[in-house]
Protein backbone atom coordinates (compact mmCIF):
# COMPACT_ATOMS: atom_id res chain seq x y z
CA UNK A 1 0.00 0.00 0.00
CA UNK A 2 1.47 3.46 -0.51
CA UNK A 3 -0.15 7.10 0.13
CA UNK A 4 0.36 10.29 -1.26
CA UNK A 5 1.59 13.97 -0.12
CA UNK A 6 2.28 16.44 -2.64
CA UNK A 7 2.92 20.16 -2.35
CA UNK A 8 5.07 21.71 -4.66
CA UNK A 9 3.61 25.45 -4.83
CA UNK A 10 6.46 26.81 -7.30
CA UNK A 11 4.97 28.03 -10.52
CA UNK A 12 7.39 26.46 -13.01
CA UNK A 13 8.19 28.00 -16.54
CA UNK A 14 10.04 24.93 -18.10
CA UNK A 15 11.34 24.71 -21.94
CA UNK A 16 13.77 25.86 -24.22
CA UNK A 17 13.52 29.51 -25.03
CA UNK A 18 10.77 30.45 -22.36
CA UNK A 19 13.07 32.80 -20.63
CA UNK A 20 11.31 35.37 -23.01
CA UNK A 21 8.13 35.05 -20.86
CA UNK A 22 10.13 37.16 -18.14
CA UNK A 23 8.56 40.41 -19.70
CA UNK A 24 4.92 39.61 -19.88
CA UNK A 25 4.35 37.04 -16.43
CA UNK A 26 3.28 38.73 -13.17
CA UNK A 27 5.75 39.42 -11.37
CA UNK A 28 5.86 39.19 -6.74
CA UNK A 29 6.85 42.72 -6.64
CA UNK A 30 7.62 45.98 -8.45
CA UNK A 31 11.85 45.99 -7.67
CA UNK A 32 13.69 43.10 -7.69
CA UNK A 33 17.33 42.63 -5.57
CA UNK A 34 19.57 40.05 -8.53
CA UNK A 35 21.98 37.78 -6.91
CA UNK A 36 24.33 36.38 -9.16
CA UNK A 37 28.27 35.31 -8.62
CA UNK A 38 31.12 37.12 -7.66
CA UNK A 39 33.24 35.72 -11.20
CA UNK A 40 31.13 37.84 -13.69
CA UNK A 41 29.84 34.66 -15.65
CA UNK A 42 26.10 35.63 -16.05
CA UNK A 43 27.19 39.17 -17.42
CA UNK A 44 29.84 37.39 -19.36
CA UNK A 45 27.16 35.39 -20.89
CA UNK A 46 24.80 37.93 -21.55
CA UNK A 47 22.32 36.23 -19.38
CA UNK A 48 22.15 39.06 -16.64
CA UNK A 49 21.40 41.94 -19.23
CA UNK A 50 18.67 39.91 -21.19
CA UNK A 51 17.24 39.69 -17.72
CA UNK A 52 17.64 43.27 -16.90
CA UNK A 53 15.83 44.06 -20.44
CA UNK A 54 12.95 41.68 -19.95
CA UNK A 55 12.34 42.85 -16.64
CA UNK A 56 12.47 46.39 -17.81
CA UNK A 57 9.86 45.55 -20.90
CA UNK A 58 7.99 43.85 -17.65
CA UNK A 59 7.77 47.54 -16.03
CA UNK A 60 9.95 46.40 -12.94
CA UNK A 61 12.90 47.76 -11.76
CA UNK A 62 16.21 45.86 -10.53
CA UNK A 63 19.40 46.44 -8.46
CA UNK A 64 22.51 43.55 -8.81
CA UNK A 65 24.00 42.09 -5.79
CA UNK A 66 27.41 40.63 -7.61
CA UNK A 67 28.94 39.26 -4.47
CA UNK A 68 27.88 35.95 -4.32
CA UNK A 69 30.60 33.08 -3.83
CA UNK A 70 30.60 29.36 -5.09
CA UNK A 71 29.58 27.80 -1.54
CA UNK A 72 27.38 30.61 -0.57
CA UNK A 73 27.89 32.56 2.98
CA UNK A 74 26.29 33.75 5.60
CA UNK A 75 28.27 37.34 5.20
CA UNK A 76 27.08 37.32 1.59
CA UNK A 77 23.53 37.19 2.64
CA UNK A 78 23.64 39.45 5.25
CA UNK A 79 25.33 42.03 2.65
CA UNK A 80 22.58 41.79 -0.34
CA UNK A 81 20.10 42.33 2.63
CA UNK A 82 21.60 45.62 2.86
CA UNK A 83 21.85 46.25 -0.43
CA UNK A 84 17.78 45.17 -0.84
CA UNK A 85 16.57 47.29 2.08
CA UNK A 86 19.04 50.31 0.74
CA UNK A 87 17.04 50.07 -2.60
CA UNK A 88 13.35 49.42 -1.51
CA UNK A 89 13.61 45.91 -2.98
CA UNK A 90 10.07 43.88 -2.54
CA UNK A 91 11.41 40.44 -3.93
CA UNK A 92 14.39 38.64 -4.55
CA UNK A 93 15.51 37.18 -7.48
CA UNK A 94 18.79 34.28 -7.67
CA UNK A 95 20.16 33.69 -11.24
CA UNK A 96 22.46 31.31 -11.86
CA UNK A 97 23.19 27.82 -10.35
CA UNK A 98 22.56 26.71 -6.35
CA UNK A 99 24.69 29.73 -4.86
CA UNK A 100 22.90 32.60 -6.09
CA UNK A 101 19.71 31.30 -5.85
CA UNK A 102 20.36 29.88 -1.93
CA UNK A 103 21.36 33.72 -1.34
CA UNK A 104 18.50 34.66 -2.70
CA UNK A 105 16.46 32.83 -0.49
CA UNK A 106 17.72 33.66 2.63
CA UNK A 107 18.03 37.05 1.70
CA UNK A 108 14.43 37.06 0.96
CA UNK A 109 14.02 35.40 5.07
CA UNK A 110 16.22 38.18 6.27
CA UNK A 111 14.18 41.26 4.49
CA UNK A 112 11.16 40.57 6.47
CA UNK A 113 12.42 38.84 9.76
CA UNK A 114 14.56 40.24 12.53
CA UNK A 115 17.39 39.79 13.99
CA UNK A 116 20.66 36.88 12.43
CA UNK A 117 19.96 34.65 10.17
CA UNK A 118 21.76 32.29 12.20
CA UNK A 119 19.07 32.69 15.06
CA UNK A 120 16.81 30.62 12.20
CA UNK A 121 19.44 27.83 11.18
CA UNK A 122 17.86 24.53 13.20
CA UNK A 123 20.92 22.65 13.77
CA UNK A 124 24.84 23.05 14.51
CA UNK A 125 25.01 26.36 16.70
CA UNK A 126 21.66 28.01 15.60
CA UNK A 127 19.36 29.49 17.18
CA UNK A 128 16.37 27.10 15.95
CA UNK A 129 13.66 30.54 15.77
CA UNK A 130 10.81 29.51 13.27
CA UNK A 131 10.56 31.15 9.73
CA UNK A 132 7.14 32.29 9.22
CA UNK A 133 7.48 34.42 5.62
CA UNK A 134 9.89 35.22 3.50
CA UNK A 135 9.83 37.75 0.70
CA UNK A 136 9.12 36.89 -2.30
CA UNK A 137 11.68 34.56 -4.49
CA UNK A 138 12.02 34.50 -8.62
CA UNK A 139 14.71 31.78 -9.76
CA UNK A 140 16.33 31.68 -13.88
CA UNK A 141 18.78 28.52 -13.11
CA UNK A 142 21.00 28.14 -15.82
CA UNK A 143 22.61 25.12 -13.74
CA UNK A 144 21.00 21.14 -13.88
CA UNK A 145 21.90 20.26 -10.59
CA UNK A 146 20.61 21.69 -6.98
CA UNK A 147 16.78 21.84 -7.20
CA UNK A 148 16.78 24.16 -5.34
CA UNK A 149 14.89 26.10 -8.25
CA UNK A 150 11.39 24.14 -6.95
CA UNK A 151 11.97 23.04 -3.53
CA UNK A 152 11.69 24.79 0.13
CA UNK A 153 15.65 24.54 0.57
CA UNK A 154 18.59 26.86 0.91
CA UNK A 155 22.48 25.82 2.23
CA UNK A 156 24.55 28.39 3.89
CA UNK A 157 27.52 28.30 5.12
CA UNK A 158 28.94 30.59 8.03
CA UNK A 159 32.46 31.11 7.55
CA UNK A 160 33.71 31.62 11.15
CA UNK A 161 32.82 28.46 12.29
CA UNK A 162 32.74 26.48 9.14
CA UNK A 163 29.18 25.61 9.35
CA UNK A 164 27.18 24.65 6.02
CA UNK A 165 23.53 24.00 7.27
CA UNK A 166 20.02 23.58 5.48
CA UNK A 167 17.90 26.20 6.05
CA UNK A 168 13.60 24.32 5.04
CA UNK A 169 10.75 25.97 5.44
CA UNK A 170 7.50 26.07 3.02
CA UNK A 171 8.38 29.74 2.79
CA UNK A 172 11.11 29.73 0.58
CA UNK A 173 9.70 28.24 -2.08
CA UNK A 174 10.24 30.27 -5.08
CA UNK A 175 7.03 31.79 -6.40
CA UNK A 176 8.34 32.02 -10.05
CA UNK A 177 10.97 29.18 -11.41
CA UNK A 178 12.00 29.92 -14.65
CA UNK A 179 13.84 26.70 -16.24
CA UNK A 180 15.41 27.05 -19.55
CA UNK A 181 17.62 24.58 -20.48
CA UNK A 182 19.30 27.36 -23.68
CA UNK A 183 20.98 29.19 -20.38
CA UNK A 184 22.61 25.69 -19.79
CA UNK A 185 24.22 25.26 -23.24
CA UNK A 186 27.58 26.82 -22.17
CA UNK A 187 28.40 24.99 -18.63
CA UNK A 188 31.20 23.76 -18.75
CA UNK A 189 32.17 19.66 -18.57
CA UNK A 190 33.15 19.44 -15.19
CA UNK A 191 30.16 21.57 -13.70
CA UNK A 192 27.89 19.26 -15.78
CA UNK A 193 28.99 16.61 -14.26
CA UNK A 194 29.14 17.58 -10.66
CA UNK A 195 25.46 19.05 -11.18
CA UNK A 196 24.53 15.76 -12.80
CA UNK A 197 25.98 13.71 -10.01
CA UNK A 198 24.39 15.85 -7.97
CA UNK A 199 21.12 15.55 -9.09
CA UNK A 200 21.16 11.22 -9.28
CA UNK A 201 22.23 11.25 -5.83
CA UNK A 202 19.10 13.85 -4.19
CA UNK A 203 17.03 11.46 -7.05
CA UNK A 204 18.45 8.40 -5.13
CA UNK A 205 18.75 9.52 -1.57
CA UNK A 206 15.14 10.32 -1.87
CA UNK A 207 13.81 7.25 -2.99
CA UNK A 208 15.88 5.67 -0.15
CA UNK A 209 14.40 7.66 2.44
CA UNK A 210 11.09 7.00 0.81
CA UNK A 211 11.23 3.40 1.00
CA UNK A 212 7.93 3.51 -1.41
CA UNK A 213 5.68 5.19 1.15
CA UNK A 214 4.80 8.15 -0.95
CA UNK A 215 4.08 6.99 -4.82
CA UNK A 216 4.73 10.52 -6.29
CA UNK A 217 8.58 10.29 -4.43
CA UNK A 218 8.69 6.98 -6.44
CA UNK A 219 7.34 8.04 -9.72
CA UNK A 220 9.81 10.75 -9.88
CA UNK A 221 12.78 9.45 -9.00
CA UNK A 222 12.68 6.76 -10.93
CA UNK A 223 12.02 8.99 -14.02
CA UNK A 224 14.96 11.32 -12.79
CA UNK A 225 17.18 8.56 -12.22
CA UNK A 226 16.72 6.80 -15.84
CA UNK A 227 16.88 10.01 -17.32
CA UNK A 228 20.57 11.13 -15.96
CA UNK A 229 21.67 7.75 -16.43
CA UNK A 230 21.23 8.37 -20.66
CA UNK A 231 21.64 11.37 -20.48
CA UNK A 232 24.00 13.02 -18.62
CA UNK A 233 27.36 11.56 -20.40
CA UNK A 234 25.93 12.35 -23.64
CA UNK A 235 25.64 16.55 -21.87
CA UNK A 236 28.84 15.97 -20.87
CA UNK A 237 30.32 14.34 -23.94
CA UNK A 238 28.52 17.76 -26.14
CA UNK A 239 27.02 20.60 -24.10
CA UNK A 240 25.29 21.95 -27.04
CA UNK A 241 23.39 19.20 -27.33
CA UNK A 242 19.72 20.72 -26.58
CA UNK A 243 18.08 17.31 -25.99
CA UNK A 244 20.59 16.20 -23.46
CA UNK A 245 20.41 19.72 -21.83
CA UNK A 246 16.59 19.57 -21.57
CA UNK A 247 16.37 16.00 -20.52
CA UNK A 248 19.46 16.77 -17.44
CA UNK A 249 17.25 20.09 -16.65
CA UNK A 250 13.69 18.04 -16.12
CA UNK A 251 16.04 15.66 -14.06
CA UNK A 252 17.60 17.62 -11.82
CA UNK A 253 15.32 20.64 -11.77
CA UNK A 254 12.04 19.44 -12.07
CA UNK A 255 12.37 15.97 -10.35
CA UNK A 256 15.40 16.47 -8.02
CA UNK A 257 13.57 19.63 -6.68
CA UNK A 258 9.87 17.46 -6.32
CA UNK A 259 11.47 14.49 -4.98
CA UNK A 260 13.14 17.15 -1.99
CA UNK A 261 9.92 18.99 -1.71
CA UNK A 262 8.06 15.47 -0.45
CA UNK A 263 11.09 13.98 1.41
CA UNK A 264 14.54 14.35 2.47
CA UNK A 265 17.73 12.96 1.07
CA UNK A 266 20.22 10.80 3.70
CA UNK A 267 23.96 11.43 5.91
CA UNK A 268 25.43 11.28 1.81
CA UNK A 269 23.82 14.68 1.56
CA UNK A 270 25.06 15.94 5.11
CA UNK A 271 28.51 14.23 4.77
CA UNK A 272 29.35 16.05 1.43
CA UNK A 273 27.58 19.15 2.73
CA UNK A 274 30.03 19.38 5.96
CA UNK A 275 33.06 18.79 4.12
CA UNK A 276 31.98 21.79 1.46
CA UNK A 277 31.76 24.10 4.53
CA UNK A 278 34.99 23.03 6.12
CA UNK A 279 36.74 22.93 2.50
CA UNK A 280 34.84 25.45 0.30
CA UNK A 281 36.58 25.43 -2.56
CA UNK A 282 35.07 22.23 -3.17
CA UNK A 283 32.14 22.10 -5.62
CA UNK A 284 29.00 20.36 -3.80
CA UNK A 285 28.63 17.77 -6.14
CA UNK A 286 32.37 16.98 -5.94
CA UNK A 287 31.91 16.43 -2.20
CA UNK A 288 29.32 14.04 -3.05
CA UNK A 289 30.86 11.86 -5.56
CA UNK A 290 33.99 11.44 -3.46
CA UNK A 291 32.86 9.56 -0.81
CA UNK A 292 29.53 8.11 -3.60
CA UNK A 293 30.74 4.52 -3.25
CA UNK A 294 32.04 3.33 -0.01
CA UNK A 295 28.81 5.35 1.51
CA UNK A 296 26.51 2.71 -0.43
CA UNK A 297 28.42 -0.19 -0.07
CA UNK A 298 27.91 0.67 4.13
CA UNK A 299 24.27 1.39 3.60
CA UNK A 300 22.68 -0.99 1.44
CA UNK A 301 22.41 -3.66 3.74
CA UNK A 302 19.79 -1.84 5.24
CA UNK A 303 17.35 -1.91 1.99
CA UNK A 304 18.84 -3.97 -0.35
CA UNK A 305 15.87 -4.72 -2.68
CA UNK A 306 15.70 -0.73 -3.16
CA UNK A 307 19.74 -0.61 -4.42
CA UNK A 308 18.97 -3.32 -6.50
CA UNK A 309 15.78 -1.26 -7.88
CA UNK A 310 17.71 1.88 -8.54
CA UNK A 311 20.22 -0.28 -10.19
CA UNK A 312 17.55 -2.02 -12.59
CA UNK A 313 16.27 2.22 -13.49
CA UNK A 314 20.11 2.45 -14.54
CA UNK A 315 20.25 -0.78 -16.83
CA UNK A 316 21.67 -3.71 -14.21
CA UNK A 317 19.79 -6.81 -13.19
CA UNK A 318 20.20 -7.19 -9.81
CA UNK A 319 22.91 -10.06 -8.32
CA UNK A 320 21.41 -12.41 -5.92
CA UNK A 321 24.89 -13.52 -5.05
CA UNK A 322 24.98 -9.33 -3.71
CA UNK A 323 22.28 -8.26 -2.93
CA UNK A 324 21.55 -4.50 -2.74
CA UNK A 325 24.72 -4.01 -5.19
CA UNK A 326 22.85 -3.19 -7.90
CA UNK A 327 23.01 0.37 -7.38
CA UNK A 328 26.54 0.47 -6.79
CA UNK A 329 27.58 -1.56 -9.52
CA UNK A 330 25.79 0.52 -12.10
CA UNK A 331 26.86 3.99 -10.11
CA UNK A 332 30.42 2.51 -10.82
CA UNK A 333 30.00 2.13 -14.43
CA UNK A 334 28.45 5.74 -14.91
CA UNK A 335 31.55 7.35 -12.93
CA UNK A 336 33.74 5.18 -14.71
CA UNK A 337 32.09 6.49 -17.95
CA UNK A 338 31.80 10.26 -16.88
CA UNK A 339 35.88 10.22 -15.72
CA UNK A 340 34.59 11.15 -12.58
CA UNK A 341 36.21 8.18 -10.73
CA UNK A 342 39.60 9.37 -10.55
CA UNK A 343 38.66 12.30 -8.43
CA UNK A 344 40.43 12.13 -5.02
CA UNK A 345 39.97 14.10 -1.77
CA UNK A 346 43.90 14.79 -1.89
CA UNK A 347 43.84 16.53 -4.94
CA UNK A 348 41.17 19.05 -3.01
CA UNK A 349 43.40 19.49 -0.37
CA UNK A 350 42.24 17.28 2.31
CA UNK A 351 44.52 15.00 4.10
CA UNK A 352 43.46 11.57 5.63
CA UNK A 353 43.57 13.09 9.12
CA UNK A 354 40.77 15.40 8.33
CA UNK A 355 38.56 12.00 8.05
CA UNK A 356 37.67 12.32 11.65
CA UNK A 357 37.20 15.96 12.13
CA UNK A 358 34.68 15.34 9.07
CA UNK A 359 32.94 12.74 10.69
CA UNK A 360 32.60 14.54 14.15
CA UNK A 361 30.57 17.73 12.68
CA UNK A 362 28.72 15.95 9.99
CA UNK A 363 27.11 13.61 12.64
CA UNK A 364 27.72 15.94 16.12
CA UNK A 365 27.08 19.54 14.64
CA UNK A 366 25.51 19.55 11.10
CA UNK A 367 23.51 16.67 12.26
CA UNK A 368 22.22 13.28 10.84
CA UNK A 369 19.58 12.18 13.56
CA UNK A 370 16.64 13.19 11.76
CA UNK A 371 18.08 12.52 8.30
CA UNK A 372 18.51 8.58 7.71
CA UNK A 373 15.61 6.03 7.93
CA UNK A 374 17.87 3.02 8.52
CA UNK A 375 17.01 0.56 11.10
CA UNK A 376 20.40 1.89 12.88
CA UNK A 377 21.55 5.22 13.05
CA UNK A 378 24.91 5.77 11.40
CA UNK A 379 28.12 6.78 14.13
CA UNK A 380 30.98 9.34 13.62
CA UNK A 381 33.24 6.04 13.62
CA UNK A 382 30.77 4.73 10.58
CA UNK A 383 31.13 8.15 8.94
CA UNK A 384 34.98 8.21 9.50
CA UNK A 385 35.34 4.89 7.75
CA UNK A 386 33.39 5.79 5.14
CA UNK A 387 35.63 8.61 4.37
CA UNK A 388 39.01 7.02 4.71
CA UNK A 389 37.55 4.05 2.71
CA UNK A 390 37.37 6.51 0.38
CA UNK A 391 40.39 7.97 0.50
CA UNK A 392 42.77 8.28 -1.95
Amino acid sequence: MFTIDNYTPTRVIFGAGRLQELARMELPGKKALICVTEDGLMEKLGILQRVLELLKQNHTEAVVFDKVQPNPTKDGVDAAVALAKKEGCDFVMGIGGGSSIDTAKAAAVMLVNEGDLWDYAYTGTGGKKEIKEAAPVVTVTTTAGTGTETDPYCVITRTDTSEKLDFAVDAIFPKISVIDPELMLTLPTTLTLYQGFDALFHLAECYITNNHENRLVDIYSEDGIRAVTKWLPVAAEDGTNLEARVNMSYAANILGGYTQSLINCTSHHITGQTIGGLFPKIAHGATLILIAKEYYKRVCRYFPELFDEMGGFMGLEPDSQKPGYGFIEALSKLLAETGMDKLSMSEFGIRREDCARIADMTVNNTGIADMDRYPEQLTAADIQEILEKSYK
